[in-house]
């Protein structure tokens, strides 16, 4: 319990006392307090934890915070970001190898579905669950049994639903789970309830209440005596009902449930009506009706106007009938309207978040392409062919140690490339590092006839900024290619990596041929880096750019090529782990909540 959560001033001056490992768990264990004590804290600290964990590469901590991000988007009603979340969790927590984290991610991912309706997928998400295993985690079996019962009923599948009660119920006492077993119960209860079958529910709910008075539970008790109340009243025992309605009543006043007190007098009403007892009908009806104005609760008076029709009928009072009974329609016009725009607003937000699902894998899909169209480009077979013959002439030549250093490049950029190809963003100095390698290898094949340099000014850090992967090499390539081969391969390569406002520009610059003007158009490889871009920048919110800058001499005359890449230095990081492009699980490094 934290209790007193810090000030910014202090939480800073904290953080800054500690590791960068020290200082997610730090935040992680104030979002985990927040979820019990201030709820709508959560998502400040667990996002802030979230950052920090993955610009650290630091798993745990990772996930961790992407845990209590579903918790806290749960808990705002931000149910298909809760989703989202949830699916990460899982295959965050799957990769890391703690099933039980994982499971845990499907069975409260489950709950986000069940809250805008979306039952069926509730069912498959839980159903997974059974599936791979979750029985060998007692309480999470518990859990994901109890939660399954409701989706089912929910679908109407009732007899299922039961029997997955029943099922909990007999774990949980092989358990000795006591919370566990009394909700087990309760809903078991509710559902024969609504089935009709009261003997069997008011089986059920005495043990659950019996649990519940065990355990000293005042708020459940006060649910459960009003759950007895009701049984009792329609099985016809009504000094019995009138007594768990009042114990009820008692411990909501306790408690200061002014809700729940509301609708216990409200079935107090009803009771005394049906017994007769029209005064005391009316007192207990008021008092309901006052709470209802008070707390703005049209479902609780549509309920009181009703009984209050029905009561001024038995008096004859024909006046008060007929103003509850105008009252009664206007509340239940604006309580369907009310549940309609609800309801609508659950198939929409199912409808976005399935558009969302689809958009996001034709995204993927497309990325995924331009990658692999890239990595084509790079790995061409005459790329291959002409790295192969340079080898063999250095052998026929008898060039051993060159040959030798050949084979090392060769084999480490081709290394180089197939992994960043597997990601599709990567940091900036990655694949600097990927260019350099690429310009030694040429730089030997082509018998050192031209001279290349690679520079990071000082205000730049390479390792902080995203960059496209397999981005660079082929526009490096261009450079020697079209312009410096048709003179013979002499000449100068510069990449320059330098700072601007908001962005990073590289320079890929060649003093060649220069394009002239058969070559201004663009070519497959630039077509190919600029919808890449544009896709990536639509996604990640703007900020990648390619151009190309035409060289000249004094006198006009072509004097070779620029290249300027610009690299923003923020982008979504969110986003583009949703869509795959960073993988912060157990290669460079991907980003649960219980009932």
């Amino acid at each position: 319990m934290i209790g007193v959560f810090p000030t910014e001033t202090e939480l800073e001056q904290r953080l800054a006392q500690l590791s960068a490992q020290e200082a997610v768990d730090y935040l992680n264990q104030l979002a985990e307090a927040a979820s019990q004590e201030e709820p709508a804290r959560t998502l400040d600290f667990a996002l802030r934890a979230y950052e920090q964990a993955f610009q650290g590469g630091y798993h745990a901590g990772l996930a961790e915070a992407c845990r209590l991000l579903g918790v806290g988007t749960l808990f705002a009603g931000r149910y298909g970001e809760a989703q989202q979340w949830f699916s990460q969790a899982h295959e965050l927590f799957t990769q890391l190898g703690q099933r039980e984290k994982a499971l845990a991610a499907l069975v409260n991912g489950a709950l986000a579905y069940h809250a805008v309706g979306d039952h069926a997928r509730a069912l498959e998400w839980l159903q997974q669950a059974l599936e791979s295993g979750v029985s060998e985690f007692p309480a999470l079996y518990l859990k994901a049994l109890q939660n399954l019962g409701i989706v089912l009923a929910e679908l109407g599948r009732h007899e299922q639903a039961l029997q997955t009660f029943e099922q909990v119920i007999a774990e949980a006492e092989r358990q000795g789970a006591l919370q566990s077993l009394a909700r087990a119960y309760n809903n078991a209860a509710l559902l024969l309830a609504t089935r009709g079958e009261f003997a069997r529910a008011l089986h059920y709910q005495q043990a659950s209440t019996r649990l519940k008075e065990q355990q000293g539970d005042t708020y459940g008790l006060a649910i459960s005596y009003a759950t007895l109340g009701y049984l009792y009243a329609r099985m016809g025992a009504q000094e019995e009902a009138e007594r768990a309605y009042g114990q009820s009543l008692e411990l909501r006043r306790r408690v200061g449930d002014r809700r729940g007190m509301g609708y216990v007098l409200a079935n107090l009403g009803e009771l005394y009506h049906r017994q007769g007892q029209l005064e005391r009908a009316r007192q207990v009806l008021r008092e309901a009706l006052s709470i209802a104005e008070e707390l703005h609760e049209a479902a609780l008076q549509l309920e009181v106007s009703r009984w209050f029709s029905l009561l001024c009928q038995a008096e004859e009072d024909i006046s008060g009938a007929l103003h509850f009974a105008r009252q009664t329609i206007t509340l239940l016009e604006q309580l369907l309207d009310e549940r309609t725009q609800q309801a609508l607003t659950q198939v929409q937000t199912r409808y976005e978040l399935e558009r969302s699902r689809r958009e996001q894998e034709e995204l993927r899909r497309q990325l995924v392409e331009w990658q692999y169209r890239a990595l084509q480009a790079q790995m061409n077979p005459h790329f291959l062919f002409n790295a192969l013959m340079s080898l063999q002439s250095l052998l026929l030549r008898q060039e051993l140690e060159a040959a030798q250093q050949f084979v090392q490049l060769f084999a480490a950029l081709t290394r180089r490339i197939l992994d960043n190809s597997q990601q599709g963003l990567v940091p900036l100095q990655a694949e600097l590092e990927t260019v350099e390698l690429y310009l030694r290898l040429e730089h030997l094949r082509w018998q050192k006839a031209f001279a290349y340099a690679v520079e990071v000014t000082p205000e730049v850090e390479p390792e902080e900024v995203w960059c496209p992967s397999l981005l660079l090499q082929p526009l490096v390539e261009n450079a020697l290619k079209h312009g410096l081969a048709p003179r013979g391969g002499c000449g100068n390569v510069a990449i320059r990596v330098e700072s601007c406002p908001e962005c990073v520009l590289c320079a890929i610059e060649d003093d060649g041929v220069g394009r002239g003007e058969t070559g201004k158009s663009a070519g497959m490889g630039l077509r190919l880096t600029q919808e890449r871009l544009r896709l990536l920048s639509h996604q990640l919110g703007g900020g990648f750019q390619v151009r190309i800058v035409d060289k000249h001499s004094p006198v006009g005359s072509p004097a070779g090529t620029r290249v300027e890449v610009i690299l923003p230095l923020q982008i979504d990081l969110r986003r583009a782990v949703e869509l795959g492009l960073i993988t912060p699980g157990l290669g460079l490094s991907k980003p649960v909540f219980s009932p």
